[in-house]
């Protein structure tokens, strides 16, 4: 037996009644201080070794061992010591007895854990937090947050969710780069930690989206004050490595005293606020009702229908002339996405264009129309008399402009429908540019060169100047229709019209008039000095075949043979 205790790896021990030391191995004693004997531990006990929590539950547990004769298998226990750091071992004790069976004491035999159990506590921590901020991840939010609603059912009162995506984080990664994006990230949090109370929980639930959980409301104003406090933190500057990249915040607000609810619904009807806070122009915070879970059940229903229109073939264009000033001659069209749905008719693109936006569709139904409109071009151009100089615009969309991959999906296009690049014409709204202007000027140069021409859409709505102008090299500049419907009834927009007229062409430009309606509208414009017009007077949006009877018709009143 001594020379077992002398040898093996294991730490052995025996003790009598009293739970004193009577042998030893020698690896116990080289584990508890180096230099220790295994003789220098005979007679003593684990108060003499441990700390005192240690010690008393040891020495209960061979108490009940010694009292029952039931061994104690693989008891996973922390040591706790005076003079060093705690440890985990793994032990087991069973009763000690003589020949005659009677128990005399406890024998047992532990191995240390403690690399084990930190990497077991690593993992779970992992488990639990996110590896960016070190805040709680989703599990444990939900967990935190199902535990919350159980404690109502001791202590009536309520608890809410403040839910937090970041406004316009998207062009810091894309400006500024990743690294620079996931320090934002970690400040917000360190922000979000800051206003938090101790019972609060602070987590990211991946993204730039973070959630607040605080129990123990005594009204909803409460949970109104925390939004407001959130909003600010937020918005605070933040300037990184000489770059400010400062944003703001949309919060959707929810809560609750009902036990019983759903910890997975309460964080959805959250983010269903919180989309609500968006939609309604962003840096706000919104306060969760049942209505806003109908819409947003309801645009789940669409974006469900909507990815499958484009396999159906639902989607389509129409087609808006576009008519000289000079001799109201066709001189190009506006292509026009619409979906016609299996039960709603056709519907307009301002129900479900923003939603495919929101929902990362936009890319796919962007190729569609780009695709089909050039198709169609190529089909126009073949017909005897056409107009030599007709162009095609098409409208792209803020998320497209963000696609480094949009000049070569443009350039394929191009040459698989063997169109000459100046016949196409790519319309970018001012407000698909706020934000991104660099990133526009780089993408648009490139479409230049391929020799594509870039309208300006809806010019006078959104945030252009004159340096944008000149920095984007655009070919031709659209007037907003809210411009023109006040021209003949207010001479401030009507000396508008002209002075952005003049502009523009003095920046090379031509100048297209939006949404012409009435006849005195119509002698305007072109009055003006304007190029060419479009609008419900001149033509509506047609169909592909109408657009080619149009043409006919227009070139008999000008006396040409069909």
């Amino acid at each position: 037996m001594r020379n077992l205790l002398a040898n093996t790896a294991q730490r052995l021990w025996f003790k009598d009644l009293d739970s004193r030391i009577i042998f030893v191995s020698s690896a116990f004693a080289e584990g508890l201080t180096p230099g220790v004997s295994a003789a220098d531990l005979v007679g003593k006990t684990d108060f003499d070794i441990f700390g005192e929590d240690h010690a008393r539950a040891a020495y209960e547990d061979e108490q009940r061992i010694i009292a029952t004769g039931e061994p104690l298998v693989d008891k996973v226990e922390r040591e706790d010591f005076r003079d060093r750091p705690d440890a985990w071992v793994a032990t087991t004790k069973l009763p000690l007895r003589d020949e005659a069976g009677r128990i005399v004491g406890t024998f047992g035999f532990s191995r240390d854990v403690t690399a084990q159990r930190r990497a077991e506590e690593a993992l779970l921590y992992q488990a639990f937090h996110d590896p960016l901020t070190g805040l709680a991840n989703r599990a444990a939010l939900v967990d935190r947050l199902a535990q919350s609603l159980i404690a109502l059912e001791r202590q009536p009162g309520r608890l809410g969710l403040v839910y937090l995506d970041l406004d316009h984080f998207k062009p810091v990664n894309d400006h500024f780069g990743h690294e620079a994006g996931d320090r934002l990230l970690v400040e917000v949090a360190r922000r979000l930690q800051r206003l938090a109370r101790r019972a609060d929980t602070v987590a990211r639930l991946g993204g730039d989206e973070f959630v607040l959980l605080c129990p123990s409301l005594h009204e909803d104003d409460d949970l109104r004050l925390v939004a407001d406090r959130v909003l600010a933190a937020v918005a605070e500057p933040f300037v990184d490595e000489g770059r400010d990249l400062s944003v703001t915040g949309s919060v959707g607000i929810v809560s609750s005293s009902d036990p019983g609810a759903d910890a997975g619904a309460l964080i959805e009807d959250a983010d269903v606020a919180m989309y609500e806070a968006k939609a309604a122009g962003r840096n706000r915070f919104k306060v969760f009702d049942a209505s806003q879970r109908d819409r947003a059940v309801a645009s789940h229903e669409l974006e469900v229908e909507l990815r499958g229109a484009l396999e159906r073939g639902e989607l389509f264009l129409v087609y808006q002339p576009l008519f000289s000033l000079t001799d109201r001659s066709l001189t190009g069209a506006e292509a026009l996405l619409r979906w016609r749905h299996p039960e709603r008719g056709v519907v307009q693109p301002s129900e479900f264009v923003p939603l495919a936006e929101e929902r990362g569709l936009i890319g796919a139904i962007g190729a569609f129309v780009l695709d089909e409109s050039c198709r169609q071009l190529a089909a126009w151009e073949r017909y005897r008399g056409w107009p030599r100089e007709f162009t095609m615009a098409v409208n792209v969309s803020g998320r497209q402009l963000s696609d480094p991959g949009l000049a070569e999906q443009v350039a394929r296009t191009l040459w698989r429908h063997r169109i000459e690049p100046s016949r196409l014409c790519l319309e970018v709204t001012e407000t698909a540019m706020l934000g991104q202007s660099r990133d526009v000027a780089e993408l648009l140069s490139s479409l230049s060169r391929l020799g594509v021409r870039i309208a300006l859409d809806d010019f006078g709505t959104g945030y252009a100047t004159l340096a944008h102008l000149q920095r984007l090299r655009v070919d031709v500049l659209k007037i907003d229709r809210s411009f023109i419907e006040q021209l003949g009834r207010s001479p401030r927009d009507t000396e508008i019209v002209a002075a952005v007229t003049a502009m523009a062409h003095a920046l090379g430009m031509s100048v297209v008039a939006e949404g012409v309606e009435t006849a005195g509208q119509l002698e305007a414009v072109a009055s003006l000095a304007c190029d060419r017009a479009q609008g419900y007077l001149l033509a509506r949006p047609m169909p592909a075949d109408s657009l080619v009877a149009l043409q006919h018709s227009l070139r008999r009143r000008a006396g040409a043979r069909p």
